[in-house]
């Protein structure tokens, strides 16, 4: 006769981690097929000549030091570096990189919120929420957004980190929190917003101030080994000063990084009435796509002509739940914690401070979307406490899963490759000038120069004044033999961004075939000025030079092109 053998609740949380890694390897299966885009990816790895000579200690002082992404992240950068270094150019382990992490942040989030709550099931639909939404697919199999998944995993130890504080308050326990929490803003400035949320935290579940729940009973499981709190609203406050503090260093530079490279929209470009509109638009649109995730894209373009019926619909929506959650913080906290989470952690990328084109990003919800999860099944749950509605509700969770599971598995496949990827988002947007030109791009690696300026000129329609498309451009027709054309596009690129040091190059080299080469001199004196890190124009440069005689000059250039493009191989 054997032995019965009962479960303990170890065992379970053990099974649904390993449960929760299944679901995330079967849906993220494909990614290890997929392809480097040309959206980051290129910046970040492919043609990122430091990341790609791998981990070294100059690669770790310019990690530290660098910025041409827009970004200040060295320990993402560190963490490309040693990919690089383990997979080379082959895309499929710098996707799994990005699964594995995922993987990471599930269980962490699950083990977090079941410690905190001791509500196991709960927990693990959160969590099971988080690892296969839609919405995710874009951090997860875009290798660029390294950056989303490995700050994540700090915001979430950090979380667990802060929990063993509150148990036993200290120094020595305090440490590891800031610690951690340096760790996540070197990998992403999102989490500047962290502090805000340990704060929400302490009301609930935590439990730790002095603001009692109207129902005691909604106080199940773990409160840091108290009934009631004792702390003021003032200590905790004081206690987070110094996660305030880096806070604060990580939006400096992030600002100064951005700045640099000039990816923030000036006020004359988009107003802050226009900034305001779309981010309380975008409030709305991200619930929307967190309950009903269709027609996701890699980019959505900015509108300037919002609708205002459409603006005072969602932000009349969005006042009366906050008042909702307000009325209700005693009876229903993890419903005020969830909102102010959701609202609160998308500050930073809201646009008020618009980087960059795009309206909203998919990216973004990564982490304030776990607060709408909280709402939705710690609400759900907890309304329906009767068995009979209980096994219902689980039933119905069940199937949001499968939904959620099947809508991902065919999101994952938008990201094949740049092509598929773009394609994506022209069916489901509109006016998607970036999706154009990243189509165009990718046919010119293709070798297909006539249907690359086809999308080209959709993207010119839609933004005249984009000195990278004109360029692009400038190259289909180059490969046609259409120089003069050429010349046309690479001109107007210049005129639109002088310091175009790659457009300085392309023109250098189709006014040679002109004949014309003291024009094309200037301009590859330009591009070399400009600190262009390729080849061509010290290369074209030096022909000219030699033509005329100038044999020592041009050998210096023949050198710089073979010390360059030596670089660039040894890179490969």
């Amino acid at each position: 006769m054997t032995p019965e053998y009962n479960m303990t609740k170890k065992h379970v949380v053990i099974l649904i981690s390993l449960i929760l890694s299944i679901m995330i390897l079967a849906v993220y299966w494909p990614v290890q097929f997929c392809e480097f885009t040309s959206y980051d990816d290129t910046i970040y790895t492919t043609k990122n000549y430091q990341v790609r000579q791998g981990i070294n200690i100059r690669g770790i002082v310019y990690c530290f030091t660098d910025v041409h992404t827009g970004h200040w992240h060295p320990l993402t950068m560190m963490s490309h570096m040693l990919d690089w270094q383990l997979f080379g150019d082959k895309a499929g382990g710098h996707h799994w990189t990005n699964v594995i992490i995922h993987i990471f942040n599930t269980i962490l989030l699950f083990l977090f919120l079941e410690s905190i709550t001791g509500l196991i099931w709960r927990s693990a639909f959160v969590a099971a929420l988080f690892a296969l939404h839609p919405l995710n697919v874009e951090s997860v199999a875009w290798i660029a957004e390294r950056k989303n998944v490995l700050s994540t995993f700090f915001w979430i130890l950090t979380m667990i980190l802060y929990a063993w504080y509150v148990k036993s308050p200290g120094w020595k326990r305090y440490l590891p929190v800031v610690f951690c929490f340096a760790l996540g803003l070197m990998s992403k400035s999102m989490l500047v917003t962290l502090p805000f949320v340990l704060l929400l935290l302490d009301y609930w579940p935590l439990q730790r101030t002095t603001i009692d729940y109207e129902d005691e009973k909604l106080v199940e499981g773990y409160t840091a080994g108290k009934i009631r709190g004792t702390e003021k609203i003032s200590f905790l406050i004081l206690e987070k000063i110094p996660l305030m503090v880096l806070s604060a260093i990580s939006i400096y530079l992030a600002l100064y990084a951005a700045y640099s490279v000039k990816t923030v929209a000036t006020l004359e470009a988009v107003p802050f009435l226009q900034r305001l509109s779309n981010a309380v638009l975008s409030y709305g649109l991200y619930i929307k796509k967190i309950f009903w995730p269709v027609d996701l894209a890699v980019f959505y373009p900015f509108n300037y002509q919002l609708n205002v019926w459409h603006l005072v619909l969602v932000a009349s929506s969005l006042v009366i739940v906050t008042v909702f959650v307000c009325i209700f913080y005693r009876r229903l906290p993890f419903l005020t914690v969830g909102w102010f989470w959701y609202l609160g952690t998308l500050v930073p990328v809201i646009g008020v401070v618009q980087a960059g084109a795009q309206s909203m990003a998919d990216r973004y919800t990564y982490v304030p979307a776990i607060g709408i999860y909280i709402m939705l099944t710690w609400g759900v749950f907890s309304i329906l406490k009767k068995q009979i509605l209980t096994k219902v509700t689980v039933l119905i969770f069940f199937g949001i899963l499968v939904f959620l599971l099947i809508s991902t598995h065919f999101q994952v496949k938008h990201w094949e490759n740049s092509y598929t990827l773009y394609q994506q988002a022209i069916r489901v947007t509109s006016n998607n000038f970036m999706a154009y030109k990243n189509i165009g791009l990718y046919l010119i690696e293709q070798d297909k120069p006539d249907e690359a300026l086809s999308y080209f000129n959709k993207a010119i329609v839609i933004k005249k004044e984009d000195a990278t498309i004109h360029n692009s451009m400038g190259v289909a027709l180059a490969m046609l033999g259409r120089n003069l054309k050429a010349v046309e596009q690479y001109e107007i690129a210049l005129r639109l961004d002088q310091r175009h040091a790659r457009a300085h190059s392309n023109l250098g080299v189709v006014l040679m075939r002109l004949g014309r080469d003291d024009e094309a001199m200037k301009h590859f004196q330009e591009a070399i000025k400009l600190g262009l890190e390729y080849p061509q124009a010290h290369y074209y440069l030096a022909e000219i030079l030699e033509r005329r005689g100038l044999y020592k000059e041009a050998a210096y250039h023949y050198e710089k092109a073979k010390l360059v493009k030596q670089g660039i191989e040894d890179t490969k």
